[in-house]
């Protein structure tokens, strides 16, 4: 069995009517498709919630949106190489939604989460966080679930979501329980800092079907934490096998703001373990973690990215980002994280680091996006190995609350995306991919309007799949844009028969190449030549008049509906389509040799029969000396056969004096 090498595939430069212009471009291992304007541009378009996609590249984004006066649910599914029409997520539910979230598994399967009324106690507004999920080859929505009857007045939840592909889940969020001001419950907590909240961080579990109670994840509840901003939100990751890590941002005892994390098994919680650094210089670091990025491989080797707010005259004048990792889960080592590090250069101004955004792989390759106060960046190093130098990722920053966007492919290099500015001047969502040769293609999308990118998501699979989705415009005018990144067909497994075989048995075969476009069409590829296109089953025999005796080369095409193509490795296919040879020679006098030979597969001695034309007989070798008695012409008769069942009679004349 030989596994396959991907054959390149050029990206073309899309032409403006589809939206993107592309001024960077190279052979390419992927596709950056055209975008789409999935909804709108519409005043009724509210909050953007975020994209996913799945192991097999199908997913989806999820958005609000203004129908009979309240803020709904909705989601756009891609699947199957394309975009089907938004559906409503929160059928039956008449009160305003906040904080949509969704996640992809294999086949379709969406999970979304949100924030919505659920009841009025005591003259307040109880929200609930509920759950929808669609199935795979289903066209709606089921009845939405509620996950937690009670996450306060729904303020500050900022759920994260992450389903297996398997269908297995998690749910991490923040239910602020008290704000100092007007709560409905006192406290006697003290507020370790102005502007503060006590809240729990907790996390549910999803079996496929129904969620779990929640439980509260954080190490201490009685101390109060930083007021909810969109930077320090709870996250969650989870690996194809249900590995899982949690991490949130906590407060110690002294009012310093940490980013904590554990890994999850199954119904149980591992050990909080503190993944931002505590002191920096030798000296102990008094300065808030403000913001940090979670990222979780297949086999739940994590990475926290972590961004500490500097304070001047302290060991950290101005903010950095810092990176600490876990091992693959089971791994030695795996209980702790390795250390934080620092990635970047102290920045003067706090915060101008940018919000982070991280992926990581089962070898612990990582890619960090963030933008700075010129420029989105990225960052890509390895475990246990420095971070390369700050790559400016390409195109102008431009001003907005959506910062950079990464994710990574697991094959080498990655996808990212940023808001940035056309060369007209216009806003765009600029897009870069790296390709493991280092090579590297930028493009700018675009929908229906351009406008500031307000909000943006990536998406990434372990198969190298993307899906980028943003909400575009000026309020009164957003649109909901999505843009797949497609991946060739995945590597293929060849099988030829290990023996020689006749053409009707030389049966070439090949593992399924999944793709997310559309399905996959193969051609045979014999001797560097197509012989058979299309061909949609996973098996195929040459045509008999393509294959002549000897060893051929026999190699797969995998063709997507994008045109993306992967070309197998080549495996060897010996084929006997002749029957042995024989031959006479006269030696001497009347002394004569017959040899059967076969060149491929070898011929039978104990299927070998030879009549001399005098009445002497043979059989059961492959050479044979007779001497006749009287001189004369004789027709020697020679019954053969090969290793593969091929036969034959051969009638061979000889004169002997």
């Amino acid at each position: 069995m030989v596994r396959a090498s991907r054959l390149r595939a050029t990206l073309a430069c899309l032409l403006a009517p589809l939206g993107i212009a592309c001024w960077a471009c190279s052979t390419a291992h992927a596709l950056i498709l055209a975008p789409v304007t999935l909804d709108g541009p519409s005043s009724e378009i509210g909050e953007f919630g975020g994209a996913a996609v799945s192991e097999d590249g199908s997913g989806g984004v999820v958005y609000t949106k203004l129908i009979d006066g309240a803020q709904h649910v909705f989601a756009a599914q891609y699947v199957g190489g394309g975009w089907r029409a938004p559906v409503q997520v929160d059928q039956g539910i008449p009160y305003d939604a906040s904080y949509p979230r969704i996640a992809a598994a294999d086949g379709g399967w969406l999970v979304v989460v949100w924030v919505s009324q659920l009841a009025t106690v005591k003259g307040r507004i109880q929200d609930a966080l509920y759950s929808s999920t669609l199935l795979p080859g289903s066209s709606a929505f089921g009845e939405p679930y509620i996950v937690d009857p009670n996450v306060g007045e729904g303020l500050g939840v900022s759920p994260s979501v992450a389903i297996a592909s398997n269908g297995q889940g998690l749910v991490a969020y923040r239910a602020v329980t008290n704000n100092y001001r007007n709560s409905l419950t006192l406290t006697t907590i003290p507020q370790l800092r102005p502007g503060d909240v006590l809240a729990d961080i907790r996390l549910a579990r999803f079996g496929g079907q129904r969620w779990s109670s929640p439980v509260r994840v954080q190490r201490d509840p009685s101390l109060s934490t930083r007021a909810p901003s969109e930077s320090n939100g709870p996250q969650v990751g989870i690996g194809r096998g249900g590995q899982a890590v949690v991490a949130w941002q906590e407060s110690e005892s002294n009012g310093t703001a940490r980013i904590w994390a554990r890994r999850v098994f199954g119904s149980s919680l591992g050990l909080a373990l503190p993944a931002s650094p505590t002191t920096y210089g030798g000296q102990p670091l008094s300065a808030d973690a403000d913001a940090f990025a979670l990222g979780v491989s297949q086999l739940g080797a994590a990475s926290v990215v972590s961004r500490v707010a500097g304070v001047p005259g302290t060991p950290l004048s101005g903010s950095r980002l810092f990176l600490n990792t876990l091992p693959v889960s089971g791994a030695p080592g795996a209980a702790q994280f390795s250390g934080a590090q620092p990635l970047t250069a102290p920045a003067p101004a706090p915060g101008s680091a940018g919000v982070p955004s991280v992926a990581v792989d089962d070898r612990g390759q990582f890619r960090i996006a963030f933008a700075s106060s010129a420029a989105a960046q990225l960052l890509q190093g390895a475990e246990g190995s420095p971070a390369a130098p700050e790559l400016p990722l390409g195109a102008p920053l431009t001003a907005g609350s959506a910062g950079a966007v990464t994710a990574l492919d697991p094959s080498g290099g990655g996808v990212s995306a940023w808001p940035a500015s056309a060369p007209s001047g216009l806003p765009a969502i600029a897009l870069r991919e790296d390709f493991p040769d280092g090579a590297a293609q930028v493009g700018l999308a675009s929908g229906a309007i351009a406008g500031p990118i307000s909000a943006l998501c990536a998406g990434g699979s372990e198969s190298g799949e993307a899906l980028i989705g943003a909400r575009v415009g000026n309020p009164g005018e957003y649109e909901i844009v999505g843009v797949p990144v497609s991946a060739p067909p995945p590597t293929l497994a060849v099988e030829a028969p290990g023996g020689w075989v006749t053409p009707a048995r030389a049966r070439v075969s090949w593992s399924p190449a999944e793709d997310s476009s559309g399905g996959v069409a193969y051609s045979l590829v014999l001797d560097g030549h197509v012989v058979q296109s299309p061909i949609h089953a996973l098996s195929a025999i040459p045509a008999r008049r393509r294959l002549g005796s000897g060893a051929h080369q026999v190699q797969i095409l995998a063709t997507d509906a994008s045109g993306q193509q992967t070309l197998s490795g080549a495996v060897a296919l010996k084929v006997d389509a002749t029957p042995p040879l024989a031959r006479v020679r006269r030696i001497r006098g009347r002394s004569v040799r017959v040899r059967v030979r076969d060149a491929q597969s070898g011929a039978v001695a104990s299927a070998t029969r030879i009549s001399f034309g005098d009445g002497s007989r043979a059989h059961g070798r492959l050479s044979f000396r007779h001497t006749y008695r009287r001189p004369g012409r004789y027709v020697i008769v020679v019954a053969m056969r090969d290793q593969v069942g091929n036969r034959a009679t051969a009638h061979l004349r000889v004169s002997v004096g």
